[in-house]
């Protein structure tokens, strides 16, 4: 991406949700899609195991993970996923009953978008009746599109 002011190259900076021109200074905030997705910059080299377009490095509540401009699905560190659905529950706190999941969705093959090979699918145990992907040895989840929104608007106890 190039800097609307001086045209030179933009890098990502402030913990990766705004870009900075090293020529100008100057500052971009990248603004967020109807999801709540701040698109930074193409990730290199890896592309969408849902619809094959290119991955995006992106922020969501703050947390950086890698987005789908097209299906919308997210793909998220292991380590990073509760936090990102904690971030989601606090700024959306209106709870929906899910509806309930297809089973065909379990049969669905996904394939890591880091090494390849077929990421486990199964039910996220955290409410919601979604169905994520995961792929253990990359250490990565993928969620769908509108999955992210479907586990944090599920009925959830809250902490006192």
């Amino acid at each position: 991406m190039s800097c609307p002011s001086c045209g030179a190259p933009l890098r990502v900076a402030n913990g990766g949700a705004n870009l900075r021109c090293d020529y100008c200074g100057n500052l971009v905030v990248a603004a967020a899609d109807e999801t709540g997705t701040q698109f930074i910059e193409e990730a290199e080299g890896q592309s969408c195991p849902a619809c094959s377009m290119a991955l995006w490095n992106a922020v969501v509540a703050g947390v950086a993970l890698e987005s789908c401009k097209r299906c919308h699905g997210h793909l998220v560190t292991i380590g990073v996923l509760e936090a990102l659905i904690d971030r989601m529950r606090a700024l959306h706190e209106e709870s929906a009953i899910p509806s309930a999941a297809d089973g065909n969705d379990l049969e669905r093959k996904v394939p890591c978008p880091r090494c390849h090979r077929s990421m486990d699918t199964h039910f996220y145990y955290g409410g919601g009746h979604a169905v994520i992907s995961t792929c253990e040895p990359c250490e990565l989840h993928w969620l769908g599109g509108g999955v992210l929104m479907q586990i944090a608007r599920a009925p959830h106890e809250r902490e006192p």
